[in-house]
């Protein structure tokens, strides 16, 4: 069976409108704007798990767990002491 002129008319309007959503759905996709927002988003997310990685290796459901703590400082007072010890040796061989 044939179509008719408005049944042909009708599905090349619905082609258009198709195809015109099509761009719209892409240009928001590839837009600057909406771009850099999912990348701040990606990066606070990423801040966001970090940070709580962090937090859950010195607080537990215990609550906070001193040991790893003073082992954390035990170590930034080794470097510390070793960067001293370091700079100390660089100026009487160096001057």
């Amino acid at each position: 069976m044939a179509k008719t002129p408005d049944q042909i008319r009708a599905e090349i309007q619905a082609a258009r409108d198709q195809f015109a959503d099509g761009l719209r759905g892409l240009s928001s996709e590839i837009h600057p704007s909406i771009i850099k927002q999912r990348t701040v988003q990606h990066v606070k997310d990423a801040a966001v798990d970090r940070v709580a990685a962090a937090k859950g290796l010195v607080i537990d459901d215990a609550g906070v767990r001193w040991d790893r703590i003073g082992t954390v400082v035990l170590a930034v007072v080794g470097l510390l002491v070793v960067r001293a010890i370091l700079r100390g040796i660089v100026r009487l061989v160096f001057g």
